[in-house]
């Protein structure tokens, strides 16, 4: 990599990755010391996006492999980084109750928001493969998985949420099992 853009634009992605990082760990360490109670769904997409984060920071040495960066291709390389920070912001966020009712609420009322959010994040990976022809396994379970968090988006319903959550799972460690880096 002799490229100085190429190195700013790795550095700008690992920036918000680190960031998500943080915030991540600052609430589960705040969950942990029984300060803040969630609902628990809540939690597992918080420790989802957690594992997310790493296996982005993990995927960082790919960025130094690019070359020719424009302003309009660094701007699209970072949207993805900036909806997932957006998306976490609303999940480190914690109810002011410990009451079950409101945690439900709380979990519901993000949702919506949340799971756009995760459901971009998941179209800007399979638009990345596409871009880089690169696509492959993962590409087709970013799909999957944006598909689940479109339905996620729409429905309200604790059961259906479980089932998204599980299917979640299921796709992102096959793709991960799949992964060559």
């Amino acid at each position: 990599m002799d490229n100085p853009t190429t190195l700013l634009v790795a550095i700008m992605f690992v920036t918000i990755v680190v960031t998500g990082i943080v915030n991540i760990l600052m609430f589960l360490s705040t969950l942990l010391a029984g300060k803040v109670k969630t609902h628990p769904l809540h939690s597992n997409w918080v420790i989802l996006l957690l594992i997310a984060y790493l296996n982005f920071f993990w995927q960082t040495t790919l960025i130094l492999e690019i070359e020719g960066w424009t302003f309009l291709s660094f701007i699209g390389f970072m949207i993805g980084p900036i909806a997932l920070l957006f998306a976490t912001n609303l999940m480190v966020e914690a109810p002011d109750s410990e009451k079950q009712s409101v945690l439900d609420q709380f979990y519901f009322k993000i949702s919506r928001l949340y799971f756009i959010l995760l459901f971009f994040v998941q179209l800007w990976v399979v638009g990345l493969d596409i871009y880089f022809e690169s696509v492959a396994l993962q590409t087709f379970m970013a799909g999957f998985i944006a598909a689940v968090f479109l339905g996620l988006a729409l429905v309200r319903n604790y059961k259906v949420h479980v089932a998204g959550a599980v299917l979640t799972w299921v796709a992102f460690l096959i793709a991960s099992g799949f992964m060559t880096t």
